[in-house]
């Protein structure tokens, strides 16, 4: 399977081109290309990869992805039963950077432009609540053409770089240095996290999934994400537990063992030290949001 150099089929005598996606699933391999895109989530729930991050996504969400930035969309596992009759819309825009020139970036007006960008090299993730007219805007995108179409773009980028409701994505790491070899390797690591990590997982069996020894795995995966698998692991499991929480249906002793803890001393401390509250502290001030 060869997921590199991906290469997105550009319309002739357009500087930018606009995908609608509208398929059982979104496009899964794990892939990186020149392109800068932004991409608007319309329908379909599941997991965004970037880098070395992985986190939920929702109808309504934008993602932003850098140059070279290794990402992909994985739904949920119902979008990949034909019975279930299920659809992912996504909408996104491509453009090579530099598209308009190093001196127009380099303008004083643009400057907020080039700290998107900067912030894009990690990924950006702006969810729906709170960008709902950025949305909108991405979605007038497919309705018009020609200049009035640039003009729409440069709007986004700018309520993009303007937005106080995001959040970045990878921490920072060589990822655009990435080879073929490593976009597989990661691939299939990422994957098999996704779908193993309710139970325990040791880690010479996601060495195996590499095809490594343990040793030689988690010196591999901390030099290629710039954190170790353990902790990769924890942070996907507090995100999954964050999302079964704000559900309401279980509680938090059985989310502990859903996403994988064997204890729950242990699950309250991780979820504290990554979300600065305990799991009942977070579920609390959901609540309150709600109410007021």
């Amino acid at each position: 399977m060869k997921i590199l150099p991906f290469k997105i089929a550009k319309p002739v005598n357009e500087s930018f081109w606009i995908q609608n996606d509208h398929l059982p699933h979104l496009y899964d391999i794990l892939h990186q290309h020149d392109e800068f895109q932004i991409s608007l989530i319309q329908e379909s729930t599941g997991n965004a990869i970037a880098g070395n991050r992985i986190t939920e996504f929702e109808p309504g969400d934008i993602f932003v992805f850098g140059a070279r930035l290794p990402h992909a969309f994985r739904n949920d596992a119902d979008y990949y039963t034909p019975e279930n009759q299920l659809q992912a819309r996504a909408l996104s825009v491509y453009f090579e950077w530099e598209v308009f020139g190093s001196s127009f970036w380099a303008l004083p007006e643009t400057q907020p432009f080039a700290e998107l960008a900067q912030k894009a090299e990690r990924g950006i993730h702006f969810p729906a609540e709170g960008n709902q007219h950025i949305a909108a805007k991405i979605e007038e995108l497919a309705s018009v053409s020609s200049t009035e179409r640039l003009i729409i773009l440069l709007t986004v980028l700018k309520q993009l770089a303007t937005s106080q409701k995001y959040e970045i994505l990878s921490t920072g790491g060589a990822y655009n240095n990435l080879n073929e070899t490593d976009e597989i390797r990661l691939d299939a690591i990422y994957r098999f996290t996704l779908k193993e990590y309710h139970r325990p997982i040791s880690l010479a069996e996601v060495a195996d999934v590499a095809h490594m020894t343990t040793n030689s795995f988690c010196r591999y995966f901390k030099m290629r994400t710039r954190k170790s698998y353990l902790d990769f692991l924890t942070e996907f499991r507090i995100g999954q537990a964050c999302k079964l929480i704000q559900q309401e249906e279980q509680n938090i002793a059985d989310i502990c063992f859903m996403v994988g803890f064997a204890n729950l001393s242990n699950f309250n401390r991780k979820f504290k030290e990554l979300t600065q509250c305990t799991p009942k502290e977070y579920r609390k001030k959901l609540q309150n949001a709600v109410v007021s």
